[in-house]
């Protein structure tokens, strides 16, 4: 069922509830006004009758009555005395039950109805013993006043449920036409056309809030279909090259017969080549393996200013002319400051990926590391006065693949930074790049203090 429908259904059912109570009420209400007004005009012709009857014919009363009085449609005043009155009653009155009779003779007076027909007594005292009077007659006039207004009401139902259900119909028509284009609009959006965006209307609204959500969406999908086109264009361009020196060198060497020194050499093309295309499929299977649900790797809490130690200490042992220095804030009497919980082994892999980075890009100049902590956070910043990065590349360094204009001279294939970018934001961090060209570049990672829930 369309929500346009359950609106409209929604929207008759409650209205024609809301009508249904109010006619219940109205009739019901009028209906006993109706009986109470009634029942007045008999117990005065009741009460007339007993004064006529047991005052031995007082024919002012009667005379009175006939003249100023409507004789209602089968009026009849019955008379009892009230030691026979039950079974007196009973032979004359059938339909009269046996509360009414009951409470005639306790309070002295009494009212029922059966349908439109009404009945009234009353208690007239004499001496010796007490005289009763039953006033009957059919309200028929009420009958017809009140099967009139019950049609009414039923009519008037009815065709206030249709009125309601059309304009109900109308209003879900114009409430969700917006949303009628916006899933006209996407049915139009496949991956060959990401860049249709979904109007927002006058903006305000929660059909507005909707398509500003689609819209951003669609910028995040049309972003990864376009990096992921250029990663895979890369990927295959990173491979494919490798591929084509270590083939061309196979080929070369088996076409005729060399010297051995010629094989060597052939041979050290070779190594060289698979060496490239064992860093690109090692880097890629890193860039793949991290998972932003935490499972790939065993996560414990570990100290991230001992973990800038250890790759000091490596990278001492793999660069002995390096120039990294590595100053850490001291925190005192606090150790878990600098705590992350997480998995050491991407962590490292992160931080060493950018240190040998501002290492490379500034020529093995000085590269600073700073650890420090705030009340609430603890910053990792690594700095270099290298190269630099241009505006122009600052916009996709975190693409895979993709390297700065001025970074040709450098051996590199681009997977580093998006690697550590993803590394950190699994651990709850953030990682942002600072740079100008020829000037140096700052790298700063921020993370959540260990010390606080």
């Amino acid at each position: 069922m369309q929500i346009r429908t359950k609106i409209s259904l929604v929207f008759t059912l409650m209205t024609a509830t809301i009508l249904l109570m109010l006619s219940i009420f109205v009739y019901v209400v009028a209906l006993e006004h109706s009986r109470t007004y009634f029942f007045t005009r008999l117990t005065v012709r009741a009460s007339m009758a007993a004064e006529n009857h047991f005052s031995n014919g007082n024919t002012n009363v009667m005379e009175t009555r006939e003249r100023h009085m409507e004789t209602l449609p089968r009026q009849q005043e019955l008379f009892f005395n009230g030691e026979t009155l039950a079974r007196e009653v009973k032979l004359r009155l059938p339909q009269v039950t046996d509360e009414f009779i009951e409470e005639l003779r306790k309070s002295g007076s009494a009212q029922m109805s059966k349908g439109f027909m009404h009945y009234s007594g009353l208690a007239y005292p004499s001496p010796g013993s007490d005289q009763f009077v039953i006033a009957s007659a059919y309200d028929e006039s009420g009958e017809d006043y009140f099967e009139f207004l019950r049609n009414m009401f039923i009519i008037g139902f009815a065709a206030s449920s249709i009125l309601v259900f059309a304009l109900g119909r109308l209003f879900a028509n114009r409430i969700m036409s917006p949303v009628s284009r916006i899933i006209s609009r996407v049915h139009e959006i496949t991956a060959t056309n990401l860049s249709d965006r979904l109007p927002t209307g006058n903006g305000k609204d929660e059909i507005a809030e909707i398509a500003t959500t689609f819209n951003n969406m669609l910028e995040r999908l049309e972003t990864t279909f376009e990096l992921q086109r250029n990663f895979i264009s890369n990927a295959s361009h990173e491979l494919n090259t490798p591929l084509t020196s270590i083939l061309g060198e196979a080929e070369l060497s088996l076409q005729s017969q060399r010297k051995p020194e010629e094989y060597i050499s052939s041979l050290r093309v070779i190594q060289h080549e698979a060496k490239n295309l064992h860093d690109v499929t090692s880097s890629l299977l890193n860039l793949s393996n991290i998972s932003y649900d935490g499972k790939k790797q065993k996560i414990e809490p570990f100290q991230v200013d001992e973990l800038l130690m250890s790759i000091k200490i490596s990278l001492d042992q793999r660069m002995p002319q390096n120039k990294v220095k590595v100053m850490v804030q001291n925190v005192e009497n606090n150790p878990d400051v600098y705590t992350i919980v997480g998995s050491g082994i991407w962590m490292e892999l992160a931080l060493t990926n950018i240190i040998q980075n501002s290492v490379k890009y500034s020529d093995n100049n000085e590269v600073l590391v700073t650890l420090s902590a705030s009340d609430s956070e603890f910053f990792i910043e690594i700095s270099d006065r290298g190269i630099g990065i241009s505006e122009q590349d600052m916009e996709h360094i975190f693409e895979p693949f993709f390297r700065g204009s001025n970074t040709m001279p450098y051996k590199g294939h681009g997977i580093g930074l998006p690697l550590a970018a993803r590394i950190v934001r699994l651990h709850g961090g953030e990682l942002k790049v600072f740079s100008k060209q020829q000037v140096g570049t700052k790298v700063t990672l921020r993370f959540p203090r260990g010390d606080r829930d």
